[in-house]
Parts: C-alpha cells; sequence; structure tokens
C-alpha cells in the first residue's frame, strides 16, 4: 500500500512537471510547427524574429581585407581615420562592400572619435585577448569611439499616405487593409504609423503623473503627438486594399484608442558596416569618473550593420548603442566588462537598443545598471537572446516611455528583470513597455506589470520570484505561465520562430536558369477561390503544391495558362514547384 501511495505521488510529480513545460498561448503542432493561441480580438503571441542583419535570413558574411594598418606609437586616431578614409572612396563589389579593413595585433590608442560615414566598410582586429588588436579611448570627455553613422535618414513620401481602415488590427497580425487608389507595390519600405489619441493617454493613466505623490516641475503628463509610433515594414504581397507585411504588428489598433496610416519612405541611411574581433578599452581617472569613453560603439542612421566579437572594458555608458535611426543590427557574441561612471540615471546601458528589428545574441555583461535595455517609444521587434549578466546593478528590460514588440530570450542574470509602470521616474517614463515578451529567462525576482486595456506583458517559463508590487505603484499581475519551470519544448521562441520563417522562405528556390526568364507567374498572389497561372512557354508543365511543412498536396499538369481550383485548402502559405525547375508561392486567405 506504501509502496503504490508513492508510485501514485511519483506520477503525479511528473505530469506536473511536463505540464509546466508547455505554453498554452504557443506550442508546436503534430506536424513541428507553431501552433499560436488568440484572444477573442484575435491578439496573439507576435512573430519577433524579424530582426538582425539582412534581417537574419543571412549569416554576416566576411568581408575581404582591402587595407591593413599597423598601430603607431601615440596617438593613432590619423592613423585609423586615414584608412577608413581610403577605402570610403573605393566603388563597392556587386554586394555592396567596399571591404574590410585589418588592424593588426597591437595598442591603437585614440583620442577622439573615429567616423563611419559610407557603406559597406569593415573594421577587423586580430582578436581580444591581450596578444589581440587593442583599441584604447584616450580623451578625457564622454564621447563615442567608433561612430557609425550616416549623414541622412529615411524620408517619408507623404503623397503615399493611406489611412488604415480596419477597426481593430490585434497584435501578432501581418496585414492591414488601407483606403483605396493606394499606390504601394510589393517590396515597398512603408512605416505603419500608430497615431495615439488622448483616450489612450487616459487608459494608461499617464494624463495623472503630474499628480502623483512625489511629482515636481520636471513631471510631464504624456501627450498624444509625442507618441506617434513609426514601425518599419517591407510589404510582401498586396490583394487590392489589403497590404502584408515582413512583420506583425507590435501595438494593437483600436479604433477607440488610436489610429494608424500606411507611408512609403525613401531610405538614405548608410548600411553593410561592421565591427568585429577586438578589444576596446577606456582610459579613467577613478571607478565614478564621467570624463572619458562613454560608448564603445554607436549607431544611427544606418541598417544591415554589426558589432561582433568584441570585447569592452571601462566605457560609462554603453559597448554598443543602437539609435533610434537605426535598424537590422545584429549584436553577436560581445561583451561589456566594469563601467566606470557613478551608478544612477543614463550610466551603464551595456546592451541600449533604441532603434528597431535588431538582435542582440550571445552577449555577456559585469556591473552594468541596465545590461540588456529599450528606451522610450522603441518600436519592435527587437530580440535580445541567449545572453547573460553578472553583478547587475540595476534591472534588465524595458525602461521608460513604452517600447513596444521587444523578446528577452533566454536572458540569465543575476539580479531582477522587469517590466513595469515606472510612473514619476525621470521625468515621467510611465509605463516602460508593452507587449513585452520574457521566454525562459533567469533572475532573482521579476516586476511584471500588466498594462490596461488589451495591452499585455508575457513571463513565460521565467525562473525567479514574479510579482506585481513594482518601484513605484502596485499594479495587475501581467500573464504569468510555468513560473519556475522553462518551457523545455519551445527552449527558444525566437529561434524556433525564425527557423519557421527561413523554412518557408527558403524552400521556394528558383533554378538559376530560370529566374531571368520568369516563364510562369501568378495573376494574383494572395488568392481566394483559384490560382491562375500565366505560362509565357506554352508546353506542358507539372504543378506541384507543396505546403509549409514540405507536403506534397495537390499536383496537376497541362499547357498553357492555367485555373486551379484550391477552394478547398486551408488558409495559409502555398509553394508551386513546377517541371521547368521554377518555384512560385501564394497565400490563400
Amino acid at each position: 500500500m506504501k509502496k503504490n501511495f508513492c508510485l501514485t505521488v511519483t506520477i503525479i510529480f511528473i505530469f506536473m512537471k511536463v505540464s509546466g513545460q508547455t505554453s498554452s498561448l504557443i506550442s508546436l503542432g503534430m506536424d513541428g510547427k507553431l501552433v499560436y493561441t488568440a484572444d477573442a480580438k484575435g491578439n496573439k503571441i507576435p512573430d519577433f524574429s524579424g530582426v538582425g542583419f539582412r534581417n537574419s535570413e543571412t549569416p554576416i558574411p566576411f568581408i575581404s581585407v582591402v587595407k591593413t594598418v599597423l598601430a603607431v606609437p601615440g596617438d593613432n586616431l590619423a592613423n585609423v581615420q586615414n584608412a577608413i578614409d581610403d577605402v570610403a572612396k573605393l566603388i563597392p563589389d556587386a554586394n555592396g562592400f567596399r571591404g574590410a579593413i585589418l588592424f593588426k595585433k597591437g595598442i591603437y590608442q585614440i583620442s577622439n572619435t573615429i567616423n563611419i560615414f559610407v557603406s559597406g566598410i569593415v573594421l577587423r582586429g586580430e582578436g581580444t585577448d591581450d596578444n589581440g588588436t587593442k583599441f584604447i579611448a584616450t580623451k578625457p570627455s564622454k564621447h563615442i569611439l567608433f561612430n557609425f553613422e550616416g549623414l541622412t535618414t529615411t524620408s517619408i513620401i507623404s503623397s503615399s499616405t493611406k489611412a488604415i481602415t480596419n477597426a481593430y488590427v490585434p497584435v501578432g497580425a501581418k496585414h492591414v487593409d488601407v483606403l483605396s487608389d493606394h499606390t504601394f507595390a510589393v517590396n515597398d519600405a512603408v512605416f505603419l504609423r500608430r497615431i495615439p489619441n488622448q483616450a489612450w493617454i487616459n487608459l494608461l493613466r499617464m494624463d495623472k503623473l503630474s499628480t502623483l505623490p512625489g511629482a515636481n516641475a520636471a513631471t510631464v503628463n504624456w501627450v498624444p503627438s509625442a507618441y506617434d509610433m513609426y514601425y518599419e515594414r517591407k510589404i510582401i504581397a498586396i490583394n487590392g486594399n489589403a497590404i502584408f507585411f515582413d512583420a506583425p504588428v507590435m501595438d494593437m489598433i483600436d479604433a477607440t484608442y488610436a489610429t494608424a496610416e500606411l507611408i512609403k519612405f525613401n531610405d538614405f541611411r548608410i548600411e553593410k558596416c561592421g565591427i568585429e574581433n577586438m578589444r576596446i578599452s577606456s582610459i579613467y581617472e577613478s571607478e565614478t569618473d564621467e570624463n572619458h569613453g562613454w560608448e564603445a560603439v554607436g549607431f544611427e542612421n544606418i541598417k544591415n550593420a554589426w558589432a561582433k566579437n568584441l570585447e569592452v572594458y571601462f566605457f560609462g555608458y554603453s559597448a554598443v548603442h543602437i539609435n533610434s535611426k537605426a535598424s537590422f543590427i545584429t549584436i553577436d557574441g560581445c561583451k561589456m566588462y566594469d563601467a566606470k561612471s557613478n551608478v544612477d540615471g543614463g550610466k551603464r546601458y551595456s546592451f541600449n537598443v533604441d532603434g528597431q528589428r535588431s538582435l542582440v545574441q550571445n552577449c555577456v555583461t559585469r556591473s552594468g545598471r541596465h545590461d540588456y535595455v529599450n528606451g522610450s517609444r522603441t518600436a519592435g521587434p527587437n530580440v535580445f537572446y541567449n545572453c547573460t549578466a553578472t553583478q547587475q546593478l540595476n534591472d534588465i528590460g524595458p525602461h521608460h516611455r513604452w517600447a513596444t514588440g521587444i523578446l528577452y530570450d533566454q536572458i540569465i542574470g543575476d539580479g531582477r528583470i522587469d517590466v513595469q509602470n515606472r510612473t514619476i521616474s525621470g521625468t515621467g517614463h510611465g509605463w516602460a513597455g508593452g507587449q513585452i515578451m520574457f521566454w525562459n529567462c533567469k533572475g532573482t525576482r521579476m516586476v511584471l506589470h500588466d498594462p490596461p486595456g488589451d495591452h499585455v506583458n508575457w513571463a513565460i517559463g521565467f525562473v525567479g520570484t514574479i510579482t506585481n508590487i513594482g518601484d513605484m505603484t502596485t499594479e495587475p499581475l501581467g500573464f504569468k505561465e510555468s513560473n519556475g519551470i522553462a518551457i523545455s519544448s519551445i527552449p527558444s521562441l525566437f529561434k524556433a520562430q525564425l527557423d519557421e520563417r527561413l523554412a518557408i522562405t527558403t524552400s521556394l528556390s528558383i533554378d538559376k536558369t530560370t529566374q531571368n526568364k520568369m516563364y510562369l507567374s501568378l495573376k494574383e498572389n494572395i488568392i481566394i477561390d483559384a490560382v491562375q497561372i500565366i505560362n509565357k512557354r506554352n508546353d506542358e508543365i507539372t504543378y506541384t503544391f507543396i505546403n509549409t511543412a514540405g507536403q506534397k498536396i495537390l499536383e496537376r499538369i497541362g499547357k498553357g495558362d492555367q485555373n486551379i481550383n484550391v477552394q478547398h485548402l486551408p488558409k495559409g502559405i502555398y509553394y508551386i514547384r513546377t517541371s521547368i525547375g521554377q518555384s512560385l508561392k501564394f497565400l490563400k486567405e
């Protein structure tokens, strides 16, 4: 009897443990694909994977060396800047790269900011150890050491603006409807502009900040005009007035609280730059000195760039700062150690993402305040993946004023990880963010606040204590699931979403011998009842229809143009492989 009792307890324990390793909001289906559970209005966990260099669709390339630099005694500013300026004069290759500059092993003392103003330049060292390439910022005032900054940015095309007509667009949606007579085309770069109204400010209670206990003359209430958000997207398909994007909506568009519009933009930012494989440090006078190197690497007015394998010491603010006009940046395998500054506001933001569609992965910090952090009005998606923080001096997470669509995935700290209403902190930070996901993270404690309305913050698989009692106020608890037990079926949400997206993208391959001839085309890439294929060859072709799981679901053989009924197929993305080596893709609505 006793033996049976113990067995029963063991079975119950195992069942509880396994059930805690799944999520009710996202899971793996029988076919191995991700299955999302939406709420009554269609809001669901969004696909965060559209981030990083080239949208994480291609690896960071190894660029050939076109210039080699040796360290010289004393100040190396001119030595380094002249090399960059020389390479800047080169004509970019077919892939848009001018080339890599190899900085040989040695010590490079640098007295001021090094500027990279043009596309296609990669700075490469010969290692981060004592025998590697070592850059030392020697200027005794706050400055950026490596400044990647285009001289121009994006420019909206006002005449293209079209209002979004949906009364409600849920989080996770990848398409919207716009007014008729639009001029949008596939591959257009657009901003999805969310325009909140006073009702939204009131909903979040951000109209009351100046009246809260402890408020002073510097505390300001939020105003709608300051919270327009411009989400950078690419159009991947069009069906009449329905516009489909490469990345989802990260903040619901509810006509009660916000309107929205779609706007084409011209992109004048530089791109395809990188910095890699070196040690970067700053001189300093004391542990609290702030008159020295402030940011090791800064990115602004730039896209499709990277920082890789950097070891950074003693800077006052950050190892890498992705500013608000930068996007599609990857920070990989970088370390930020032992910042030197006062331990208070505006210091020690080790890896700070104020831009959008960027990825920070495989990074390490020590003695930072806000190690993996987003600033004010940061538009997602952005992802922090597989990073660690030791000797935390404050929390990890969005820091102030409504960051949206951020994924913290497998972030391990020895301190706090938070998303909360910070009310009067600073000049009125208020809500740090909405639609913030913490997936399989670990820390000592988490403040998880749930914003009013349909907004939500998630902590799934967090190992550590979760509370709704914040630093400044108590709010309802956000969505908490599997607290204390990681989600083993999906160890990394980012990797699972990325792998699924890339599987769909790469399964559509066009034979090199036919890609410039394009014998076949679809009349519409988004269809409801039938696929209409236009055949310019007019010979007999086999059409094999394949779903995203790689399964053959239909086959047809015919000559000339085809009208193939697919009314019986469920909604989703499909591929048509043909006997002449050309592939086609369509969305069944």
